[in-house]
């Protein structure tokens, strides 16, 4: 009997499970989200407050993950034609002359993910642990951020943008309004979080390959209250 093709064949199989392996760690695809009910909309705003002490022994799910995510800046139309301005304006965070300019980075123990929102995946860009320098830097360093199991950064990414100051102070806006989005979904998921400007910005560009028209602005530490 010639083994030489049962070989052959199981090698590729194998290569072949190994590639699935390394695709599923690269990429994860998160549960969809809720679009009905929720916390309503006047408690919401009622109960929003900024916490800075979370309990490091509760994980944060990548279902209620993938739910802010989509609140902050996820596409809530996806039947949406394309708008005067291009892209069709398909997402929950308005934008100016809907730029869609905002990203989101998920920091947290296994390394750092970009959210996409056509998908609703998010996409390895680093490995590791890197929430100290969303945590700040050496000369201004908050630890509670270390005690959240997940930061959400958001970048603003002007590479499209028109040049000019206006262009970046509306970029600056579009950020604000993501960031609030966020904080209101985590109080409507019963999660605890806080809003910060404070964060290694040379450090996060350098780790995530970032240009200076990709600028890290807003963080959000996120866990549950301790």
């Amino acid at each position: 009997m010639n083994v030489k093709p049962h070989l052959n064949r199981l090698v590729a199989i194998v290569m072949m499970a190994a590639t699935s392996l390394i695709m599923t760690a690269q990429e994860k695809t998160l549960p969809a989200p809720t679009r009905t009910g929720g916390m309503p909309m006047n408690q919401t705003v009622a109960e929003r407050h900024s916490t800075r002490e979370f309990d490091k022994t509760k994980e944060v799910n990548d279902s209620t993950l993938g739910q802010l995510l989509w609140m902050t800046l996820g596409v809530n139309r996806p039947d949406a034609q394309p708008s005067r301005f291009g892209a069709p304006a398909n997402r929950s965070n308005p934008t100016a002359r809907n730029w869609q300019e905002i990203r989101a980075y998920v920091f947290d123990k296994d390394g750092v993910w970009e959210y996409v929102p056509s998908s609703h995946t998010i996409k390895l860009v680093k490995g590791g642990d890197h929430r100290a320098l969303v945590a700040g830097t050496k000369e201004f360093f908050q630890e509670f951020v270390l005690d959240a199991p997940v930061s959400i950064v958001l970048v603003a990414d002007m590479t499209g943008l028109p040049e000019g100051q206006q262009a970046k102070n509306m970029a600056l806006v579009d950020v604000g309004i993501a960031c609030e989005n966020l904080n209101l979904a985590c109080t409507s998921e019963g999660l605890a979080t806080v809003p910060r400007a404070t964060m290694d910005i040379n450090g996060i560009s350098a780790l995530l390959n970032l240009t200076p028209l990709q600028l890290p602005v807003m963080n959000n530490p996120i866990g549950y209250a301790k």
